[in-house]
């Protein structure tokens, strides 16, 4: 291919057995459009003729892309992925070059993941292709598993018979309208309601009547549909208490603030300022959480989860009441989230763009019951979700 080069050409590389299609960008210098249609064009021919989609391992050490081509390359970058991609790994990224695609995801609400080595990027890919022979397993297989759940207050059937899987890894959405049940089935699997009947498996073990702090304990951590955070105490304090489950010392030495208990302070303190880093509230950290803006309170109440070294977060509605901007940031937050740390996600929410960009499979609600589930594809299309979002007849 004929893009200007230093060294050699843009080149890419098929690896049938693992769905891998390998770009090696380094040594390049794109300057116009048209070295980047050259490559792109030749592989997108390439990849339509094989007439299956294909993981991305991308190798940008020392490629050089001007400024005033780079919206081109994004574009036929996003349009491959969107086109024949089942997911992307990126290696060798300069500071320019990766804080460039950042900027574009968060803007265009991809997954910009980055990795230091090729190895440990085929390594992350091999994690995106099990998470994907996974999906459809059924509960035994599935990472939670949950089955025939009925859940009542009173006469008030809240959940009917409901049952799906979320595997490991994933972004699992819970849509529906209002009234539909999806907050009680956060609750359930919180261990905040105990299901009349049903099951709720988690990793191969039943943990369908634990109690919340067991569950908390299994690696379950949760944010609210309405803020629930200590409005006098500040960022960094709130951050603080999801560490409370991690504390091991005992109340005595916590509160002489005496030899290991001091250690254990300082070394969760070093981990909730990372996560303060990793959301970029550092200007805050300080500041009583009543006096922030919402959106930010919002933030805060993600990184007290995250505290909790979730292997499964519960997120009830995260972009309500946010503003576009707010929104595209808890965006790009939850899915470094889910591809940095490889936290499996349960997500509802309203806003069905979000949703569909978001998630890897979602189930849809209403009335308590279950009317569909599948991939974002397949439940926007649903002439049954269609009625029950829009009222059809």
């Amino acid at each position: 291919m004929n893009a200007k080069r230093t060294k050699k050409q843009a080149a890419s590389r098929f690896h049938e057995a693992l769905e891998i299609l390998e770009v090696d960008f380094s040594h390049i210098i794109f300057e116009t459009r048209e070295e980047i249609d050259v490559f792109f064009d030749e592989v997108e021919r390439q990849m339509e003729a094989s007439q299956r989609r294909w993981y991305f391992l991308v190798n940008y050490f020392e490629c050089v892309i001007h400024p005033e081509v780079w919206k081109h390359f994004s574009d036929r970058g996003k349009h491959a992925n969107i086109t024949y991609g089942l997911g992307t790994v990126r290696f060798d990224c300069s500071d320019k070059t990766r804080a460039t695609i950042r900027a574009n995801a968060k803007t265009d609400k991809f997954r910009a993941n980055f990795y230091a080595t090729r190895e440990e990027a085929f390594v992350a890919l091999a994690d995106l292709r099990r998470r994907r022979q996974l999906s459809g397993s059924d509960w035994t297989k599935a990472y939670l598993g949950v089955t025939d759940v009925h859940l009542s207050f009173g006469g008030v059937k809240a959940i009917q018979g409901v049952g799906f899987n979320v595997q490991r890894g994933e972004i699992f959405s819970i849509i529906g309208p209002n009234g539909a049940g999806k907050t009680s089935m956060i609750n359930v699997i919180s261990g905040f309601y105990r299901p009349s009947q049903g099951r709720i498996v988690f990793d191969g073990k039943d943990r369908t009547h634990y109690h919340p702090a067991a569950v908390a304990k299994l690696g379950f951590a949760r944010t609210f549909q309405n803020i629930a955070l200590f409005k006098g105490m500040t960022t960094l304090d709130n951050i603080m208490t999801g560490r409370l489950l991690k504390m091991k010392r005992n109340f005595f030495l916590e509160a002489l603030h005496l030899g290991p208990a001091r250690r254990e302070e300082m070394k969760n303190r070093r981990y909730v300022e990372d996560i303060i880093d990793f959301l970029e509230i550092q200007a805050i950290r300080k500041t009583p959480v009543g006096r922030l803006p919402y959106g930010f309170q919002k933030r805060v109440e993600l990184a007290r989860a995250l505290a909790m070294e979730p292997k499964v977060l519960l997120l009830d509605e995260p972009m309500a009441g946010m503003n576009l901007e707010e929104k595209e940031d808890m965006a790009r937050f939850i899915l470094d989230v889910n591809e940095e740390w490889g936290t499996t996600i349960i997500l509802i929410e309203h806003d069905m763009g979000v949703v569909m960009d978001l998630s890897s499979s979602v189930v849809v609600m209403d009335h308590g019951e279950k009317i569909a589930d599948g991939t974002p594809d397949d439940v926007r299309t649903n002439p049954v979700v269609i009625r029950a979002y829009l009222g059809e007849d």
